[in-house]
């Protein structure tokens, strides 16, 4: 099989991950020939010389979105790399590619504001902004339903709820996992100060989605009932850290900003569990990871969360920080509960693919759609 792998729109967040976990792994698949379109974040962390001869590749320093002016028009380059490379099927990671392939191809969804309209999300923002959500969602579906043969997601919820909005019946689920830095043994080395409280990490940069405001009135919960033994571990950027936090919120919160990936492991495991307040995802990586490194989880009770964790989360309403304080007491008092959730979230992490595997379906995939061609 001769496979063009896209990645020209993946740049942020878990999707360039993903991407990067795929190709890697594709190292090991050799009965195939890839040519791998390296987007701007990826071209800086894939080693070209690393790969054997039957990969190619080709990087762009732009975004294809920029370069589409018109609903009818492609991308040049990537026209361009196909007819040259000439692939039987075509995999964009991450979508909407806006370019018309001639092969069948199948494209990543990972868009949660487009098929979340209930999030709460929708409620904390002036009109003005969701009408330009829901506008901006209009040119999505459009090069989606132009370009894609099938999609595929990383949750059964988020696959049938894109093919829904998009009109797209050929729909696939691929979970995604933890990064196997999290399976690696451990040095000593510590990243925070001496432990004296009870922490939770909040690992994620700042989004509006992802709902860092309720640590404000959690926080002043905490004081009013003169409870000064919590303490949330984040990893901001300090602009946002100090426009977003009062005071009061800040004497609980450690920040200690953003952290290498590779890092991530030594922070789990020098907190006690995970709090994941988002109101959009299609997937959050923190939910295997906290699993991984036994942490139990307290997220909102939304259905992107509910799908992945299962009983491995204690969950509380999106945006009832008095439901996501008492959760964190409770949490925090019950050392049996804590038990119970890490138990929990070691039967729930074997319904996650390993990286190899994941690349295994995905071009199990794309056999599947060159067989119904």
């Amino acid at each position: 099989m001769r496979l063009l792998i896209n990645s020209a729109s993946t740049f942020k967040g878990g999707g360039v991950q993903v991407a990067k976990s795929f190709i890697e792994e594709c190292k090991g698949i050799p009965e195939n020939t890839y040519h791998v379109i390296l987007g701007i974040k990826l071209a800086a962390q894939i080693e070209i010389a690393s790969f054997p001869n039957n990969f190619t590749f080709s990087t762009l320093d732009y975004r294809p979105a920029e370069k589409v002016k018109t609903p009818f028009s492609s991308d040049p380059q990537l026209t361009k790399i196909e007819k040259e490379f000439q692939p039987h099927i075509v995999f964009t990671t991450t979508g909407p590619s806006y370019t018309k392939f001639k092969a069948p191809h199948l494209v990543g969804y990972n868009l949660p504001h487009y098929i979340y309209a209930d999030s709460p999300f929708f409620k904390s923002i002036p009109l003005w902004k969701k009408l330009r959500w829901q506008l901006k969602g209009l040119a999505i579906k459009h090069f989606y339903k132009r370009d894609a043969t099938a999609i595929v997601s990383q949750t059964v919820d988020v696959a049938q709820k894109a093919g829904d909005w998009l009109s797209i019946k050929k729909t696939f689920t691929v979970s995604n996992t933890c990064n196997n830095y999290f399976r690696e043994k451990l040095k000593s080395k510590t990243v925070l100060n001496e432990k004296k409280k009870f922490r939770l990490l909040v690992l994620s940069s700042y989004h509006h989605h992802k709902n860092f405001q309720i640590i404000n009135k959690i926080t002043k919960l905490l004081e009013d009932n003169n409870i000064g033994d919590v303490e949330f571990v984040l990893t901001l950027d300090t602009t946002n850290f100090d426009a977003v936090f009062s005071e009061t919120a800040k004497k609980y919160i450690l920040n200690i900003g953003p952290v290498p990936s590779h890092e991530a492991p030594y922070l789990y495991r020098e907190v006690d569990a995970l709090f994941q307040p988002s109101l959009l995802e299609c997937f959050s990586a923190n939910f295997p990871e906290a699993m991984q490194m036994e942490k139990p989880i307290i997220s909102t009770d939304l259905s992107f969360a509910k799908g992945v964790c299962g009983n491995a989360a204690l969950y509380f309403s999106a945006t009832n920080a008095n439901h996501a304080y008492k959760k964190i007491i409770q949490l925090m008092e019950d050392a049996t509960l804590r038990e119970t959730l890490i138990a929990n979230g070691k039967i729930q992490l074997t319904q996650f693919l390993s990286a190899s595997e994941r690349a295994k379906a995905y071009l199990k995939i794309c056999n599947r759609l060159l067989a119904t061609k």
